[in-house]
């Protein structure tokens, strides 16, 4: 949870009352791209939500991937997520598939995307650079040092 995903979650509750946030490729961990857990990425949510004192305005669920199977995703993100009428999004997968379920879909404005990049920030972890520190959420820096997670994503990356 970096401060991009803090600033998108702020928008969003700006303009509604309650935000569900969909944890994706919850069936994966350990990978370059989702090193951490669904569990980890929940706790730094949670703990993020609980900063930004916004916790009682949002409720999340875990959907995992599905190798590009849409329909299969959209039943996925309906059996596994509390329900919604509009979603946000930047991703185009994404917004097709729940389109095609119907659901109206709206980008979301970046917030200094060039600094609050998850690949940037696990590049930064991996090459031991702390400078990442500044760009994730500060709830969030307890358990990414309880988890281990800068020497996790290096081993990731050595692998």
């Amino acid at each position: 949870m970096h401060r991009g995903h803090e600033e998108v979650i702020k928008w969003i509750l700006s303009r509604h009352d309650e935000l569900v946030i969909a944890i994706g490729s919850a069936n994966e961990s350990f990978t370059l791209r989702n090193p951490f857990t669904v569990g980890e990425r929940i706790e730094m949510l949670h703990s993020m939500l609980k900063e930004l004192n916004l916790v009682n305005r949002a409720l999340y669920c875990a959907v995992p991937d599905t190798k590009g199977d849409s329909a299969l995703w959209y039943a996925y993100v309906r059996e596994q997520c509390p329900s919604f009428d509009i979603a946000y999004t930047n991703d185009e997968f994404t917004k097709l598939c729940l389109e095609y379920g119907g659901i109206k879909v709206l980008n979301t404005p970046f917030f200094n995307k060039e600094v609050y990049s998850g690949t940037r920030i696990r590049e930064l972890m991996a090459a031991g650079d702390r400078s990442w520190q500044g760009f994730v959420a500060t709830g969030v820096l307890p358990i990414l040092s309880r988890i281990n997670a800068e020497d996790r994503v290096r081993r990731i990356v050595q692998k």
